[in-house]
């Protein structure tokens, strides 16, 4: 199963995707995103735990006040894009 990693600063002018071919790049691309956003390898959202996508989870999101990072389940269901409401400034 494919995942889409959504990412990008909040309010900015540009979000990036990126197509996971598999859940665990995708996991471990978005705890990555995580710990470079926030300069710490051990800040919520930037462990191993904080990203598992159970055959139930369609969509994990994590923000700050500035950066965002999605990952979503690409399983033929249309959910839409969570930048939509991730990329707004709070």
């Amino acid at each position: 199963m494919k995942y889409v990693i959504e990412f990008g600063v909040r309010g900015g002018a540009h979000t990036e995707n990126f197509i996971a071919p598999t859940r665990k790049l995708a996991e471990r691309l978005a705890r990555n995103l995580v710990m470079v956003f926030k300069n710490d390898p051990h800040a919520d959202g930037s462990r191993a735990c904080d990203w598992r996508m159970t055959p139930a989870c369609t969509r994990q999101t994590w923000q700050s006040s500035t950066h965002f990072v999605s990952v979503s389940k690409l399983d033929g269901v249309p959910r839409g894009p969570a930048a939509a409401a991730l990329w707004r400034l709070p």
